[in-house]
C-alpha cells in the first residue's frame, strides 16, 4: 500500500515537473510565443520595407525614363534655377531682429 502512494506521489512529482518544463523552459511555451510575436512583427516590417522597395523602384525607372521627372527632382532637392527664376530666402523668425534667445 505504501509502495502504491510512494509510485503515484513520484508520478504526480514527474508530471508537475513535465507540466513546468513544458512552459517556462527555455524551448517552453513561453518563450515560443513570445517568438511567434517577433515573427509576426517581422511580417509587418518586411511588408513595409517590399512596399517602400517598390515605390523607390517605380522612382527609379520614372527618373529614367523621363527627363520632366529628373529635371523635377533636381529643381526641388538641389536648389537649381530656371534663368527667369529666383530665388528668396526667408529668415528664421528667431534669428530676426528683436527676437530673443532661449539660450
Amino acid at each position: 500500500m505504501i509502495k502504491s502512494w510512494l509510485l503515484r506521489g513520484l508520478a504526480l512529482l514527474v508530471l508537475a515537473w513535465m507540466t513546468y518544463d513544458l512552459i517556462f523552459s527555455e524551448h517552453g511555451y513561453l518563450v515560443y510565443r513570445a517568438e511567434q510575436l517577433q515573427v509576426q512583427d517581422l511580417q509587418v516590417q518586411l511588408k513595409a520595407l517590399k512596399q517602400q522597395r517598390e515605390k523607390l523602384a517605380q522612382d527609379i525607372l520614372r527618373l529614367r525614363h523621363d527627363p520632366k521627372a529628373l529635371e523635377d527632382l533636381v529643381h526641388r532637392d538641389l536648389g537649381y534655377l530656371y534663368p527667369d527664376e529666383f530665388m528668396m530666402i526667408m529668415p528664421d523668425k528667431k534669428t530676426g531682429k528683436g527676437a530673443q534667445n532661449d539660450d
